[in-house]
């Protein structure tokens, strides 16, 4: 109506945003291990959502965020991606008598063995050495969130044609169980960051052991951080 203007109009921004939902219910919601939980807006990983992780430890940082939503009943299917180390993720604690390993699908049929792997597993983890085409994706897409399911991409979503809900990215900052010349790779300290679309547009990041020497996913000093205290100590 000519003169008048919308009641909602009048509102102020700020009172908008201090009565809207900060919380997700725990129905939305896939546990993740504590250590990760700050990389997530809601302190889990929502369902019906894909994911994209890269970089060096994509594989075992993935294996450790799903593994806490499995539980004793859930299922878990890698889809296409050969040259995983189970038994590195069981260190991590996912479960190898609850995980499907499926071999590459055909160029054209990524869309219904996908689609279909949702209806039957809690999550799917995929890494196609081709790109998927635009409508596998609308379809993988619809039945993701039909499903409430969860889709990780290890290649990071390089493969997939539209933008991923939110993509982490593992950088290795160093190992550590290497003697003078001897000895075994024991330890690796990673940083991971996160950055996504929606309530996870703000980027997030943490520092973390995996595996480490307190357990096989533990917190530490952001790099940065350590470089500084490094700096600060006499030298004798």
């Amino acid at each position: 109506m000519s003169g008048q203007t919308s009641g909602l109009a009048t509102i102020d921004p700020s009172v908008l945003e201090a009565v809207r939902p900060t919380t997700l219910s725990k129905e939305q919601l896939l546990d993740v291990p504590e250590v990760l939980q700050p990389l997530f807006p809601w302190k889990g990983l929502q369902r019906g959502w894909s994911v994209g992780v890269s970089g060096g430890g994509a594989w075992m940082l993935t294996a450790a965020m799903l593994a806490p939503s499995l539980g004793e009943e859930g299922w878990m299917a890698v889809v296409g991606a050969p040259l995983i180390n189970l038994a590195a993720a069981a260190e991590v604690g996912l479960r190898m008598d609850r995980v499907l390993v499926v071999d590459t699908p055909p160029a054209g049929q990524w869309g219904t063995v996908i689609a279909s792997l949702l209806e039957a597993v809690q999550a799917v983890v995929i890494e196609p050495a081709t790109r998927i085409g635009a409508r596998d994706a609308r379809r993988i897409g619809a039945r993701l969130r039909e499903q409430r399911g969860t889709l990780v991409h290890l290649d990071g979503g390089s493969s997939w044609p539209s933008s991923l809900d939110m993509g982490l990215t593992c950088v290795t900052d160093e190992w550590q169980g290497i003697g003078e010349g001897h000895g075994y790779l024991r330890y690796r300290r990673v940083s991971v960051s996160a950055v996504g679309r929606r309530s996870a547009s703000r980027p997030r990041s943490v520092s973390l052991w995996m595996p480490g020497p307190d357990g096989p996913l533990t917190t530490a000093e952001p790099v940065e951080e350590l470089a500084t205290v490094r700096q600060l100590r006499p030298v004798s």
